[in-house]
């Protein structure tokens, strides 16, 4: 899986995981452009650990404010 797969389909299971009608990009802030809750980034966070298979450690997330961030951060995780 390239990059570019991998920012595509993190892009749709956040899309699918939030029922969002936007238009997700890599600049949507998940917080004020989405207006996503903490229990809402929760339900995303397992959706996106179930179809990667990976664990994501709350920790890691201090810095992800937008989907760019958080491609950034499964990327950085699948390639550990």
């Amino acid at each position: 899986m390239t990059v570019q797969e991998a920012k595509k389909e993190i892009m749709h299971v956040i899309k699918d995981s939030t029922e969002t009608e936007l238009e997700i990009t890599e600049e949507t802030n998940m917080f004020s452009d989405m207006g996503l809750s903490s229990v809402e980034v929760m339900v995303m966070l397992g959706e996106l650990e179930d179809a990667f298979g990976i664990d994501i450690p709350a920790a890691r997330l201090r810095r992800v404010r937008t989907v760019g961030d958080m491609c950034e951060l499964v990327i950085q995780i699948l390639t550990e």
